[in-house]
């Protein structure tokens, strides 16, 4: 994966050379991290993530979670769409 990584860096250093340096500095616990908050972000539960990455400790996968006050306002919305407002 690393040469990868370095071959895909250096084909893209001339358009886009901040991309090129964060694929050089790639490893597999970037691509773990890369996975979790992308997951996460996209709605995955945080204890299947858990169980994905091998956490003993849903506290050790809780790290991937980054707060966003857009995302948590869509979600309270949603919860609560199509119910009696005076309820």
């Amino acid at each position: 994966m690393r040469r990868f990584f370095l071959k895909v860096a250096e084909v893209i250093e001339a358009d886009s050379p901040m991309t090129a340096d964060k694929l050089r500095r790639a490893s597999p616990h970037w691509m773990r991290h890369t996975h979790a908050t992308h997951a996460l972000a996209r709605g995955a539960e945080l204890t299947t993530v858990r169980d994905n990455l091998r956490h003993a400790s849903i506290q050790t996968t809780s790290i991937y979670l980054h707060g966003d006050e857009v995302k948590r306002a869509r979600q309270m919305d949603a919860a609560f769409a199509g119910r009696d407002r005076r309820s």
